[in-house]
């Protein structure tokens, strides 16, 4: 009877554990390198208040594990700063599988040292917000740089790690 009652504990434990690590396992999320690039931006608004401008981009680019994607960009930069002005911003990077949105809570856009001020540069703290369908979940940190070229068109290059 008393090995009876064991057999049947032992057969309830290993099923529990059995669906426990199946569940884990469906689940289990993994560290991996994320690099976005941002290609053919173009300004698509602007809005000014003093200083302070809101500007908004849509294009295309890559990232490596979406692929191809069109984005949407939208900036907010203090244009008072010398020799360099910060901004904010939030990315969205929208692909077949799903999408991913990052932000900015800490960047600079700089002027260029030659005596057009372009290419401008760009230097920022991106942190991994949120995403939907493959990417629901994502989480994660990097930086960006990249250049305004003279048409104030932004290329940007975003490296870091996420995990999904």
């Amino acid at each position: 009877m008393k090995t009876k009652i064991l057999q049947k504990a032992f057969l309830t434990l290993t099923a529990g554990f059995a669906a426990a690590l199946v569940t884990t396992t469906a689940h289990a999320q993994s560290l991996v390198a994320f690099e976005a690039t941002a290609h053919q931006l173009t300004g698509v608004s602007s809005v000014c208040n003093g200083d302070v401008c809101e500007f908004v981009f849509e294009g295309r680019g890559t990232v490596n594990i979406m692929g191809s994607v069109t984005m949407t960009i939208d900036v907010v930069q203090d244009l008072s700063g010398y020799p360099c002005n910060p901004y904010t911003s939030v990315a969205t990077f929208i692909g077949d599988t799903g999408s991913i949105t990052i932000s900015d809570a800490a960047g600079w856009v700089c002027p260029s040292a030659t005596h057009s001020g372009f290419p401008g540069t760009i230097q920022g703290v991106s942190t991994v917000t949120g995403g939907t369908g493959q990417f629901s979940g994502i989480i994660g940190s990097g930086a960006d740089q990249g250049t305004i070229a003279g048409n104030g068109n932004p290329n940007v290059h975003v490296t870091g790690i996420v995990v999904y």
